[in-house]
């Protein structure tokens, strides 16, 4: 499960983690810069990604990753733009998203993220996916401009939408739309490189929750639109619907089984995703029994 073992071992370097962990050598990590348009660009790395637009004075950008990246990420865009990064979007609290916060604080940068995000920070989290407690980050680490809804930033000639959907990947998730561009940041509610999603339910997560974000997308999207995911390549419009479809359908199956009186183990044993994942699981991305486990602990909590 790629997507999860990278989330565990960055998050490791943020916090005080409950088992040993590899050491990670940031030193060998190689950050890519690809230009979307409209003066927008992606970084990617592996097992994370950020996106950072120039505007007419400054740099926008979302998401930080771990504090041990945040030279690379400054020297990446200066590569591109010589511009201060007067802002920084946080799409959730996974602290592999900001990690380098309070090294962009420091310089000038305005952090801006959900209210649920600064209290998760502020507090500390544990997270029972990986078995670990993040500690609270210090105050300079903390956005200092927080919404509740939706928020609305005009950067240069960009149009950058922040819209919030409850109970998705976390409880504090962002999706950051840029019209202009065309392009959305999904936070955590896609899974990276085509595979399942991952909800995490310790920190208010749902399958309903990430559909519903899914959903949204979808609104908002056309067929030319990005998708970002927080990790990997962009998606298209297509395969975020074709995940919304399969959610829907483990979601269906899982909770015919729960009617039925099956447990978890049984449940897992059925299958109900055998025929789905050919397309949504390879090599290093969350199983078919990963999912049906997520899936029957969330549908079984919501009652």
């Amino acid at each position: 499960m790629k997507r999860l073992l990278a989330i565990a071992a960055l998050i490791a370097f943020c916090g005080s983690p409950c088992f040993a962990q590899p050491q990670i050598d940031y030193s060998k990590f190689e950050i890519k810069t690809t230009d979307l348009g409209h003066g927008l660009y992606l970084l990617n790395w592996q097992g994370g990604d950020s996106l950072f637009l120039v505007g007419d004075d400054g740099v926008l950008l979302v998401d930080t990753a771990v504090a041990q990246l945040g030279d690379k990420i400054k020297l990446a865009i200066a590569r591109v733009s010589p511009k201060p990064i007067k802002f920084v979007i946080n799409t959730h609290a996974h602290a592999d998203h900001f990690g380098a916060n309070e090294a962009m604080a420091k310089t000038g940068a305005l952090i801006i993220g959900h209210t649920l995000l600064r209290e998760r920070m502020a507090k500390g989290q544990y997270l029972a996916a990986f078995n670990q407690t993040i500690p609270p980050s210090p105050p300079a680490a903390l956005p200092v401009l927080t919404y509740t809804d939706t928020m609305t930033i005009h950067f240069g000639d960009e149009t950058v939408e922040l819209i919030h959907v409850p109970s998705a990947h976390m409880d504090n998730d962002t999706l950051v739309h840029f019209k202009r561009a065309n392009v959305i940041h999904a936070s955590g509610t896609i899974g990276g490189d085509g595979g399942y999603p991952f909800f995490d339910m310790s920190g208010g997560g749902s399958l309903a929750g990430t559909i519903v974000a899914e959903d949204k997308m979808l609104e908002l999207a056309d067929a030319n639109t990005k998708i970002i995911a927080d990790e990997g390549e962009p998606a298209s419009t297509k395969l975020l619907k074709a995940s919304r479809d399969a959610l829907v359908m483990i979601r269906s199956r899982v909770q015919k089984l729960i009617d039925e009186g099956k447990d978890e183990a049984q449940t897992i044993a059925a299958k109900p995703s055998k025929d789905l994942d050919a397309q949504w699981v390879h090599q290093g991305n969350m199983s078919g029994d990963a999912i049906t486990r997520m899936a029957f602990q969330s549908l079984k909590s919501s009652h």
